[in-house]
């Protein structure tokens, strides 16, 4: 090692070995040309991008389809869900099941899937998880909550939060 003007000049190792990378990097590869230029680069393998997320407080009743995300790339997408009861009924409730409806890629056919059951737990303990994937193509992916119940002078209020990652 060397130092020159307050810069410290190192020797560049260039070989085929590759240590492994610390957890949660990834490693670059390096090349050199004969002319002595050195270049980097990263593996092309999917990156999880989020597409679109939903976070939602304070809801006392079933939500209509609405567009999760409006304009998709086709291509393969995972779709996140927690729903929780954040409010309780002062008699009785039920959360509800959040429905996923999509056009799949490869048949064009709309598609739908119950992502979470309802749930007749009235406690703040209540709550419902999933992960779904779906192959969409252009068309809106759409979420929706049905089933939703709630009696007496307090309603239960509940909080939906939702992320969807493009795998492609």
């Amino acid at each position: 090692m060397q130092w020159h003007l307050g810069w410290e000049l190192m020797s560049t190792n260039i070989s085929s070995s590759t240590p492994s990378a610390p957890a949660g990097n990834t490693n670059v590869t390096f090349q050199t040309d004969g002319s002595g230029n050195i270049s980097g680069y990263m593996p092309s393998t999917p990156v999880l991008q989020t597409a679109n997320s939903v976070d939602l407080t304070a809801q006392a009743a079933n939500i209509a389809a609405t567009n999760l995300v409006a304009s998709p790339t086709a291509g393969m997408y995972e779709i996140i869900i927690y729903i929780i009861v954040t409010q309780v009924a002062t008699t009785s409730s039920t959360l509800p099941s959040v429905v996923i409806t999509w056009t799949d890629k490869d048949n064009t056919t709309s598609q739908t899937i119950t992502a979470t059951a309802t749930s007749g737990g009235n406690a703040l303990t209540t709550f419902a998880t999933a992960r779904v994937t779906v192959s969409s193509s252009t068309a809106a992916i759409q979420y929706s909550t049905t089933g939703y119940a709630s009696s007496g002078a307090t309603p239960m209020q509940y909080a939906l939060h939702i992320r969807v990652e493009s795998l492609t």
